[in-house]
């Protein structure tokens, strides 16, 4: 809904509940005392009424429905659109929408059923499950690497706003590292960057082996490694599509532990 929908409908929820829910400022809204204890009391309520629809789902015989799942873009087209289609002719009745936003979608606000990453979960009712370890490599132009003109270059820079990422401090910490002129804020930034051989790129390996015209100068060890992580809800892993989901994502990422790991090179070779 627009802004103003939605400032209209919260003050007029303030003014049936005769309290004042939002504190009001020209950079934004916080909850009030108020707020917090109702946002509280109706978090308890969703909760139930979750837990009520699970398990009506759960006696159901067909697995059916949509399962949202929240995951890296390139996990979901590299990894899981390509293993798709045989999974949806197993569970005809089964939608799955991935949301593969750059910002982590909110678990809590049951955004998403279940979700695919590399941190660990905030604090709350959630199962989760270690699925393997993504493992990042240094990577450069195989052009860049023909006219030798390496020499003179760094490993390219993450913009301000990610340089707390662990990808953006792991990069600035190589012996490559030197200030660059070039900075970008998302991974297929690096990747361009790097095809255009503007300096080396500290990828995962999944991404770097398998992009075209670039090839693996050093790594994965001694490079970045973080564990992938397959989170759920805790009353949603007996709903039978989300289960089904559950298990399908399980299996695709076993399935391609090594391309994960960096031990299977893709399009491009080792240096």
């Amino acid at each position: 809904m627009s802004p103003a929908t939605l400032s209209r409908r919260l003050a007029n929820l303030e003014f049936e509940l005769g309290q004042l829910l939002f504190a009001r400022s020209p950079t934004g809204y916080a909850l009030t005392k108020e707020g917090r204890v109702l946002l509280e009391s109706c978090t308890s309520i969703e909760n139930g009424f979750s837990a009520l629809s699970s398990s009506l789902e759960a006696a159901a015989e067909e697995p059916t429905g949509t399962v949202r799942v929240a995951t890296s873009e390139n996990i979901a087209n590299l990894i899981l659109l390509p293993r798709l289609p045989n999974f949806l002719a197993r569970y005809p009745l089964i939608n799955i929408d991935f949301q593969t936003d750059v910002q982590p979608v909110p678990l809590h606000a049951r955004e998403a059923d279940l979700a695919v990453r590399v941190s660990m979960p905030e604090r709350g009712p959630f199962k989760v499950r270690t699925l393997g370890t993504l493992r990042h490599a240094l990577y450069l132009s195989g052009e860049i690497i023909s006219d030798g003109q390496e020499i003179n270059l760094g490993v390219i820079g993450w913009s301000e706003n990610c340089q707390s990422l662990p990808i953006a401090r792991a990069a600035m910490a190589h012996r490559y590292w030197r200030e660059s002129s070039v900075r970008v804020s998302s991974l297929k930034g690096q990747v361009a960057a790097a095809q255009a051989g503007l300096g080396y790129a500290y990828l995962p390996c999944l991404v770097g082996d398998h992009t075209p015209g670039l090839v693996r100068i050093d790594g994965p060890e001694n490079y970045l490694s973080q564990d992938i992580y397959l989170i759920l809800h805790d009353d949603s892993i007996e709903v039978p599509r989300i289960r089904a989901v559950a298990n399908f994502i399980r299996d695709s990422l076993h399935e391609t532990k090594d391309m994960l790991a960096g031990s299977i090179i893709g399009m491009g070779s080792d240096a």
